[in-house]
């Protein structure tokens, strides 16, 4: 089976930057009200992914 979604094969130079309101403001929304805004960062980070020679695919910046 083919795979649809695979952060792990992203080209080298394939950057996001996720623009945040403040410092370890989660990205985008995997919410969970049970679990605490660092571990809905790491989540983030994990669903961003790498690229294929492992640098981050994503990073947050505060928006001014």
């Amino acid at each position: 089976m083919a795979m649809i979604y695979n952060p792990s094969a992203r080209a080298n130079d394939f950057h996001v930057t996720y623009m945040v309101n403040a410092t370890g403001d989660r990205w985008f929304v995997p919410y969970n009200k049970n679990s605490g805004t660092s571990d809905q960062v790491a989540r983030c980070d994990v669903l961003v992914g790498d690229t294929a020679d492992g640098t981050p695919a994503g990073s947050a910046t505060v928006a001014s």
